[in-house]
């Protein structure tokens, strides 16, 4: 069974050859997917060799037989068949790649990767995106939360790969860093073009490749920060995985957000959290009243109702403080309603909203201070927020080119100590300019990610 205990990395060539060995040793992947050949081509010790088959009998028993050390199948369309061969190869099956609208299903002892999300990167045709005004970024940050808030018993696993002709080379180190900065694992599969620019030594593919080795043995080289555990101070419910609720949720990280993602029948309130959304659906009875004793004990709660459905009780005991734009503002107790009065249509907008809410809730009422991580002068960085014991990680990633200036980053709360940790360099100490309710510093550059961490002023 593959445990991803410690950063796995994962590389899929498309023909088992020496050339993918070599390929993986250098980027040092503890597992190589390569298709199925009569014999499986020797690996070193580390290397766990894969093969990639059908989900049938006869594919399994023929890589067995070439001597691979396990297979990677595509799960068949029912579940039943799924279990049979899992229980008939108990051990062998060691990956089950799954459609979204399979991803609730249990592969265990196999690991499970997710067909789901884009290549990362900028969008290579059109640089900005038309309704935005922003850096048309694909990435995959709402992908990993959805996986890790509706399945956090397993570690969360993509299987992407780029469109046919890409030459988005850095893609293969975002989807590493990706995965890393959600204690996951992606299935690699490198462009074509990248493959062969390896093959025939082309300058521009040595140096991408160079980066992405580099990169790789940072990451590898990085201990585990314990278990994830969402650092944001917003919580979003959704009731399923759907191209609507997807977008909600990509435009609320794409605004630096970082929201942790929760179905909608499972709510509980933790420390940090400060605001929760419940977007386009009616939440269970159960869950309202959880979400209403989040506000009464200091929490904001906010509300956009479900399409075509009279809106749920929400306001009872509370108090109107008035009318804020597309929103009305209830007191309750300690805390704050905020009760939308259409479903949300336009994701961006109401992801502006969230961004306004959430940043004006700072020592000064003004200025978005109130954002648990800002960034200025950097519109290709997003990055992800985890706590751990004492303190919180920040793992910024860069999504367009490596950024070669200064830029600065703003975190919510009082931290006394900064290291800053990002590939090619050593480690180093950040200098940290206190601010009202928040600290920041100057982030100097970006080779593609910084690993920020934070100790918390207990003062």
């Amino acid at each position: 069974m593959l445990i991803l205990a410690a950063f796995t990395i994962i590389l899929s060539w498309p023909e088992a050859s020496a050339e993918a060995v070599r390929r993986a040793g250098e980027l040092g992947a503890g597992v190589l997917v390569v298709p199925l050949a009569p014999a499986a081509p020797a690996a070193p010790p580390g290397v766990d060799l894969v093969a990639e088959v059908p989900a049938d009998a006869a594919s399994i028993d023929a890589a067995r037989r070439a001597g691979f050390g396990g297979v990677m199948i595509a799960a068949p369309d029912q579940e039943p068949a799924l279990r049979a061969l899992l229980g008939q190869y108990r051990g062998f099956i060691r990956i089950v790649s799954l459609a979204p609208a399979q991803a609730y299903w249990d592969v265990s002892p196999a690991l499970a990767a997710v067909r789901a999300g884009h290549w990362p990167g900028l969008q290579a045709a059109n640089g900005e995106a038309g309704a935005t005004e922003l850096p048309w970024i694909n990435a995959n940050l709402h992908v990993y939360s959805w996986l890790r808030g509706f399945f956090p018993g397993r570690a969360p696993v993509l299987d992407i790969a780029p469109p046919d002709g890409s030459l988005q080379y850095e893609g293969a180190e975002i989807a590493l860093a990706e995965a890393w900065a959600f204690r996951g694992g992606v299935i690699l599969r490198l462009p074509e073009a990248m493959r062969e620019g390896l093959a025939h030594s082309n300058a521009r593919t040595a140096s991408s490749w160079s980066r992405l080795c580099e990169l790789a043995a940072f990451l590898r080289s990085r201990p585990a920060a314990g278990p994830f555990v969402s650092g944001s101070g917003l919580a979003v419910l959704i009731p399923q995985w759907d191209e609507e609720f997807e977008e909600i949720l990509n435009l609320a990280w794409r605004q630096h957000l970082a929201p942790e993602v929760l179905p909608a029948g499972r709510f509980a309130p933790r420390a940090g959290l400060r605001f929760a959304a419940a977007v386009n659906h009616t939440p269970p009875a159960p869950v309202r009243r959880q979400l209403r004793d989040f506000a009464a004990a200091g929490g904001a709660v906010i509300i956009a109702p479900e399409p075509g459905k009279p809106p749920a009780p929400w306001t009872e005991g509370a108090r109107l403080l008035g009318k804020e734009g597309p929103y009305e503002k209830y007191a309750l107790g300690r805390g704050s309603l905020r009760l939308f009065a259409e479903p949300v249509l336009d994701p961006y907008e109401f992801a502006l909203h969230l961004r306004e809410i959430i940043g004006m809730e700072n020592p000064l009422g003004r200025g978005l201070h109130g954002l648990d991580v800002r960034i200025w002068n950097a519109a290709t960085v997003l990055p992800v927020l985890s706590r751990h014991g004492g303190g919180v990680q920040v793992v910024l990633i860069a999504y367009g080119r490596r950024l070669d200036h200064d830029f600065l980053v703003g975190l919510r709360g009082r931290w006394r100590r900064a290291e800053l940790a990002q590939p090619g360099a050593a480690p180093a100490h950040l200098r940290l300019m206190p601010r009202a309710g928040r600290v920041e510093w100057n982030q100097p550059g970006l080779p593609r990610l910084a690993v920020v961490t934070l100790e918390e002023d207990a003062r």
